[in-house]
């Protein structure tokens, strides 16, 4: 089932974008501050992804720069807040998201 949602997610620490249901799983999509994915191994640090910067954040009261991590997230439902944000994304970041749906699902 599709569905529309800007909740925190618990497990990853960030606000997300949840916009598939299937179950007790939710696919989403991270919100961020930082332009680079960053991993620790062995004591050094490594860019794993390039964060896509948008236009504005999906919550008006919000000023500064903000990206979104290009990547679809699946966990499960109670990983979640029970807050629904009534946030909507700029016209100018409506197809950007959509870009990043349509990829490839990651597990």
């Amino acid at each position: 089932m599709s569905q529309s949602e800007f909740k925190w997610n618990k497990r990853r620490k960030h606000y997300a974008y949840s916009h598939k249901k299937c179950n007790s799983k939710e696919e989403n999509i991270l919100l961020t501050s930082k332009p680079f994915v960053k991993k620790k191994k062995r004591g050094k640090e490594r860019v794993i992804l390039k964060n896509v910067p948008l236009y504005h954040h999906p919550n008006p009261n919000k000023e500064g720069q903000f990206y979104v991590i290009p990547r679809n997230y699946v966990d499960e439902s109670t990983d979640f807040d029970s807050r629904i944000y009534n946030w909507n994304w700029n016209r100018n970041d409506k197809r950007k998201i959509k870009r990043i749906k349509k990829s490839r699902k990651r597990k």
